[in-house]
């Protein structure tokens, strides 16, 4: 009887399996890389010595390894696209080792077809072209090797420049929101000291970049903890007071008592007001209000961080 849970098959690899995988895929391929040189060594010594039986077999396990090793590169980049490097430098090297080997060979062929004796000749000629082969499906390997660390790069790059653009993004708006609270401080002296501690906060503060990078946190509470760091009410919070204060700052001469009544009075129909009492329609404004007043606009806080002087 088949006991369930050993004949369940897992969906996907976990990561574990995909580690162990990875590292027997790699050594076996150090392995192949080992013999591969050793092999091109007997055969290289053969080619020296005229024998070419010897040198074909060599050369014959030579590609054999050198197949499986770009197979097993070709896999690594579907499957575990990391180690790019690495897999190029193989590569380079196999490429370096065969190219040794097919010129010896060719140098046989020639030699053969010099003494005439044809069959020996098209021997080293198969083995000359059987390493041509492996040569030119390296090359092709490694150009696919090397558009991948390309767009990896790119990849890359690209998901750098979103993440700044989110940070730059999120100091503007943190920008904007404390030069509102700056805009509404009555002292002009007061309001140039703000603004430049918040363009250094905001251009030179590491917390604040730790801040902007984690998107998690809301903008209010950024722009709250930047005013409280200057001393400001968050934006849009009334003054001391209270409503009352605010009507009484905005009533100086244009509201207070019967005369400032009067006076928004003729603000609101078109009346002009003369020293003796008497008014005046001014023409085209009766029934027109009064147009609104403009808030303070903050001043523009250059975001970039200050490169070295």
């Amino acid at each position: 009887m088949v006991d369930p849970s050993s004949a369940e098959t897992p969906s996907a690899a976990s990561p574990s399996t995909d580690e162990r995988e990875t590292e027997l895929l790699s050594g076996l391929t150090k392995l192949a890389l080992e013999l591969a040189r050793t092999l091109q060594s007997e055969a290289i010594a053969a080619l020296a010595a005229g024998d070419l039986d010897r040198a074909g077999k060599a050369e014959s396990r030579f590609s054999t390894l050198f197949l499986a090793i770009r197979r097993a590169v070709a896999l690594k980049l579907r499957r575990w696209p990391g180690a790019i490097e690495a897999d190029a430098a193989m590569l380079t090297e196999l490429m370096a080792l065969a190219e040794e080997l097919a010129r010896g060979f060719h140098a046989l062929a020639l030699a053969a077809l010099t003494a005439g004796d044809l069959d020996r000749a098209g021997d080293a000629e198969t083995r000359f072209s059987s390493l041509f082969l492996g040569i030119r499906r390296a090359i092709a390997l490694k150009a696919r090797l090397r558009q991948q660390r390309e767009q990896a790069q790119r990849e890359a790059e690209a998901r750098r420049k979103t993440r700044q653009d989110e940070k730059d993004d999120r100091r503007q708006a943190i920008a904007q929101g404390v030069a509102a609270a700056i805009a509404a401080v009555p002292d002009a002296d007061a309001q140039e000291r703000l603004t430049a501690e918040l363009r250094e906060k905001l251009t030179e503060d590491e917390r604040i970049d730790v801040d902007l990078a984690d998107t998690a946190l809301p903008i209010e509470a950024l722009i709250a903890s930047l005013c409280r760091a200057l001393g400001l009410p968050p934006s849009g919070t009334p003054p001391a007071g209270g409503p009352a204060a605010a009507t009484k700052s905005g009533t100086d001469d244009s509201g207070a008592g019967p005369k400032g009544g009067r006076r928004m009075h003729t603000l609101a129909t078109g009346e002009s007001s003369t020293g003796t009492g008497n008014s005046s329609r001014r023409p085209g404004t009766i029934g027109r209000p009064p147009p609104p007043a403009r808030p303070p606009r903050p001043r523009p806080i250059p975001l970039r961080p200050r490169g070295p002087p």
